[in-house]
């Protein structure tokens, strides 16, 4: 992580009065020296097309044919939203240097913040935008692409503001873990470039849809709601097992009396249902996961589905305890004895901006973020010292 002096003040008083001034007349909509997003055209959908593999070998899926590409349609993308991780000042100088770069470089390019971050830096960024209180709508009308600066919660964050299609998102590591963010901030110059110019690669990440009835079958909100990892009915405060129903395409699979079921994405393979003892899925594999959490049983072990699958977890009408729906993490309020969830695959999946080499990211990622088959030999890492590259023989 970048310390704070490689992230210098980029403005002065001056600048930002004379910055102040030129934008005064440059735009229309303007309340209280504030810019806000409602003068900005309605966005152009980009083009994302499959890649092709060079590959000889057509007989076989190659993982390229499995990524797709960027095309602005001839031209630059007109708005881009910035998300960052909260209390962090590495993370503010970075937002900074990123949006003084950005205006610099592209000054047709709108940069857009979330309105309490808009709060925190519009008077020395005085040519951020604005979503107006209460236009949540205006993210799915007008961002072209999202910038995440932060860890792997600031990244499932960005899902919850589109409710349909999420424009491609470039995720900087600057969190904890950053399992899912396979770009450094010192980099971001490149990788903007590369998105901006469209020659970005992006992985498509899946999503479910998860929809929560009442138990005569009546749909308790409208429509479903997207989520990146998971989906998971859970005992929470109450002190007693709960007893979940499990369905699989209507057809009862099993019964659990336990803490919980994870219904999961391949993303969300390496959060809640990892710790839950769930498989790690590799994001090109279209699937969806079942983990209980602590059954009161040796046997239910994990699944993996088809991606095409729609899983009904519902809670026992003789549950002693009721539960409580997740999404993300996120408490989506209690389940009565009776009440169901159902979780299906999303029309709409997350295009992330990702490596060009997929499959030596993915590899690298998961021996050094999750240490992946790391033993407890000492003082060598592996306990074969061929498997070491690094390692010579005395």
């Amino acid at each position: 992580m970048l310390g704070p002096r490689l992230w210098p003040r980029v403005f002065c008083t001056t600048a930002n009065a004379r910055l102040a001034r030129q934008f005064t007349t440059s735009r229309s909509i303007r309340t209280s020296g504030i810019l806000t997003t409602l003068d900005i055209p309605t966005k152009a959908a980009p083009i994302i097309t499959r890649r092709l593999s060079q590959a000889d070998d057509h007989s076989v899926d190659h993982e390229a044919d499995q990524q797709f590409s960027l095309n602005w349609r001839g031209a630059t993308p007109q708005t881009v939203l910035i998300i960052k991780k909260a209390n962090d000042t590495n993370v503010d100088s970075a937002l900074a240097r990123i949006s003084q770069w950005l205006h610099t470089e592209y000054p047709q390019i709108n940069i857009v913040l979330e309105p309490p971050v808009f709060d925190q830096f519009h008077s020395t960024l005085p040519f951020v935008h604005k979503i107006p209180n209460g236009m949540h709508t205006e993210y799915s009308r007008i961002i072209d692409f999202v910038v995440t600066l932060g860890g792997d919660g600031t990244f499932l964050h960005v899902s919850s503001l589109f409710e349909k299609q999420v424009p491609p998102i470039i995720p900087f590591s600057m969190g904890t873990l950053g399992f899912l963010l396979p770009f450094n901030v010192r980099d971001f110059q490149l990788q903007m470039r590369r998105v901006i110019e469209g020659s970005a690669t992006l992985l498509p990440r899946m999503r479910l849809m998860y929809s929560r009835f009442k138990a005569d079958g009546t749909l308790d909100k409208s429509g479903g709601v997207n989520v990146t990892n998971e989906a998971c009915i859970h005992r929470g405060t109450y002190p007693h097992l709960t007893t979940i129903s499990c369905f699989l395409n209507n057809h009862l699979l099993t019964t659990s009396v336990g803490d919980g079921i994870i219904v999961g994405t391949p993303t969300g393979s390496t959060a809640y249902s990892l710790s839950a003892g769930g498989p790690i899925v590799h994001p090109l594999v279209s699937s969806m996961i079942v983990s209980p959490v602590c059954p009161r049983s040796l046997s239910f072990r994990p699944l993996i589905l088809p991606s095409s699958s729609v899983v009904k977890l519902q809670v026992h009408k003789k549950s002693r305890g009721r539960a409580t729906a997740y999404m993300d993490g996120r408490d989506c309020g209690e389940l009565l004895q009776g009440e169901y969830i159902e979780v299906r695959k999303s029309p709409y999946p997350l295009m992330c901006v990702n490596r060009s080499d997929l499959a030596a990211g993915w590899a690298l990622d998961i021996n050094q973020l999750l240490q992946f088959n790391r033993t407890f030999s000492y003082p060598h890492d592996t306990p074969f010292s061929d498997d070491d590259p690094n390692s010579r023989e005395e």
